[in-house]
């Protein structure tokens, strides 16, 4: 990665879209389990609205950056397999081990367990989500506290092993790696020391077919501060924080992200990511 003492930073002003804050409760429901699949993206524009920010480039400043301070680091961490990542096979039995390894690394955890991986590209009409894997144009959480816990009873359905799991430190790790370099579409996270979860998340429980999950949808806010790292490398993934155990009082802790237009690189090649998300136990 490297960090560039005389490198100029690009900054990009660009819209991005936010949950409406909604009523007294500020928490909504979204059902996907009826409709055809292209009203999908129609039903979730309708609880967002747009608002201008701009998204600084932290580039040259990489290591000002921490997990437990801002929820997300980049590094600097080589993955020659990625050239394979068509073959899901090997995404389980060699990439995902290997960035699970990564994250304990980082973390301390002595145990992670992968709950989900996905590539991300564009529909080849360029409108349409393709299997929900189009880059996500909408600021949001994987995971509120009680999604979050949710999904750690439906991976650990034992309550004691539970109730053992939650006396430590319990995170979700979500790693983020451009499978070729990035400008289209680039990622942006929200720095966390800058975001008031209180006032600003907003908790929408998504129904799907094979069960349900309650995300983060984020209202906006003039003290945010949005990052990302420009013309993001394969060897420089971004890890950020989705869950943290021991911020369960103060409302959690799971950093807002958004894809973004970058107007420079709008009619580029579709950008190509690989996403992996992991409990990780400290």
């Amino acid at each position: 990665m490297g960090e560039h003492a005389r490198y100029i930073a690009r900054h990009v002003e660009t819209d991005l879209c936010f949950g409406k804050r909604l009523d007294v409760d500020n928490s909504d429901q979204v059902k996907f389990t009826k409709g055809k699949q292209e009203d999908k993206p129609k039903k979730m524009q309708a609880l967002n609205e747009r608002h201008k920010v701009q998204v600084q480039d932290i580039r040259g400043q990489e290591s000002s950056y921490t997990l437990d301070k801002n929820g997300f680091v980049y590094l600097s961490h080589e993955m020659p397999e990625l050239a394979r990542v068509s073959d899901e096979e090997y995404v389980k039995e060699t990439i995902i081990p290997e960035t699970e390894s990564l994250v304990r690394k980082i973390t301390g955890a002595t145990r992670t367990v992968t709950l989900a991986h996905r590539v991300r590209c564009l529909a080849e009409d360029g409108a349409l989500l393709a299997s929900n894997r189009a880059p996500a144009h909408s600021v949001h959480s994987d995971f509120t506290v009680r999604g979050a816990l949710h999904n750690l009873e439906t991976v650990f359905p034992d309550k004691r092993e539970r109730k053992r799991l939650l006396a430590g430190r319990v995170l979700i790790i979500n790693v983020w790696r451009p499978l070729k370099p990035i400008q289209r579409d680039p990622l942006t996270v929200c720095d966390w020391s800058s975001v008031n979860i209180q006032a600003e998340s907003i908790p929408t429980r998504v129904t799907l077919p094979n069960g349900w999950n309650e995300v983060g949808w984020y209202a906006y806010s003039p003290s945010q501060r949005w990052c990302y790292l420009s013309g993001q490398q394969p060897n420089e993934p971004l890890i950020f924080t989705q869950f943290d155990s021991s911020e369960v009082d103060e409302g959690g802790f799971t950093v807002p992200h958004s894809a973004f237009v970058d107007p420079e690189y709008s009619d580029f090649a579709a950008r190509e990511s690989l996403e992996i998300k992991m409990f990780a136990f400290v």
